[in-house]
């Protein structure tokens, strides 16, 4: 078999712009090619960005002449990610044979992404702004601008990550599960995701967000603790879980009003989801139970899976909220659950809107749950 044959990327400028930034990033003269004889395609484009030293670019792959940008491209070298200068002639490299290997389209596009800041590599920047949060009855929710990863936290970077956790004095209950290394870990506990966030942190050289005391003196890495928001650094560069309120913000996409992340309907080509709430039987493409973290579709704000694949752990206790307007809230003080939002592969449709919630005991561990991290912005 072939690998990518005479594969044309046709690139699409996707300009992300807030009103914290008052000028945006521009792309031009964008050039792609597959190297020959490789499994490798070199991206070449020119930025230029009128009021940053750096940026962030992303790039989302479609096999489909661009109807979908769903391919699971990861992995990245050159001026991807954060801390991109402007400048003539960048280029990054995608590495299909990671990511793709034995696949090939003829109807190759790329989309770049180019943001203000210095971003971290992975993320996507969620803007700042009110939103109306879910159903019955829906309130008013301000929230600060934020990152969150753009895919679910896959099994290979929890693995690198507990490892290196292992020899830096923390305590999981027990390893996670995944089906492969490029699917979204799962079978976690929202205590060891959370330490699991700390000790990403730390590997990285980030000041950790969750402690096991109030004055914040001592990172928490061992142990089942039930921490209060008065315990959490919401303002460090460490990484978290997103609050209830963050977590829908970002599904929705930019968007108001939309029942799923894209729009108001869905289907399996979208994501991955069961027959009917409760069954095994996923309604997409796949045989299994999870797919590769990235391969459904992608919101707004170029977050993919947030519809579907996995639940995902949230940071909040479950409990009603007031319906006057909030600002950056952080949940009830206490509870018996923590929220999971999203739905899963064996969840039904209804449980992939994006005002859907449900909750688990933080000890809770099963097939259908992994996460994905947060980041504030200090």
């Amino acid at each position: 078999m072939k690998y990518l044959p005479r594969l044309l990327l046709f690139l699409l400028l996707t300009l992300l712009t807030t009103a914290a930034h008052a000028a945006v990033p521009v792309v031009t003269n964008v050039r792609a090619a597959q190297r020959t004889g490789t499994k490798l395609v070199d991206i070449f484009y020119d930025l230029v960005d009128a009021d940053s030293a750096t940026v962030t670019v992303a790039i989302a792959l479609s096999g489909d002449g661009g109807a979908n940008y769903n391919l699971p491209a990861a992995t990245f070298t050159g001026d991807y990610g954060g801390g991109v200068r402007p400048g003539a002639n960048k280029r990054a490299v995608w590495n299909a044979g990671a990511d793709w290997n034995g696949l090939f389209t003829s109807h190759g596009r790329a989309r770049v992404v180019a943001e203000d800041g210095t971003g971290p590599i992975g993320m996507a920047f969620i803007p700042a702004g009110t939103f109306i949060m879910g159903d019955a009855p829906t309130r008013s929710v301000a929230v600060s601008s934020f990152y969150m990863d753009r895919f679910e936290v896959t099994k290979e970077l929890w693995d690198q990550v507990y490892q290196w956790a292992a020899g830096n004095g923390y305590g999981f209950d027990q390893q996670a599960s995944g089906l492969k290394a490029n699917h979204p870990v799962q079978s976690v506990s929202w205590y060891d995701v959370v330490k699991w966030c700390n000790a990403r942190s730390q590997k990285e050289n980030r000041t950790p967000a969750y402690y096991t005391d109030a004055a914040q003196t001592l990172i928490y890495k061992a142990g089942n603790l039930d921490l209060t928001a008065a315990m959490v650094k919401w303002t460090s560069n460490g990484y978290r879980l997103p609050t209830e309120a963050e977590w829908e913000k970002a599904a929705r996409g930019g968007q108001a009003g939309n029942e799923y992340p894209w729009g108001n309907t869905i289907s399996p080509s979208q994501a991955n989801y069961g027959n009917n709430k409760g069954s095994t039987t996923p309604v997409g493409y796949y045989n299994g139970s999870q797919v590769p973290a990235g391969v459904d579709m992608a919101n707004g704000y170029g977050l993919y899976d947030m519809a579907g694949n996995v639940w995902e752990w949230c940071w909040d206790w479950y409990g009603g909220y007031d319906t006057s307007a909030l600002i950056d809230t952080r949940g009830p003080s206490s509870g018996s659950g923590r929220m999971i939002r999203g739905g899963s592969w064996g969840f039904g449709a209804a449980s992939l809107r994006c005002a859907h919630r449900i909750s688990y005991t933080p000890s809770f561990r099963v097939s259908f749950i992994g996460f994905r991290c947060a980041l504030g912005q200090p």
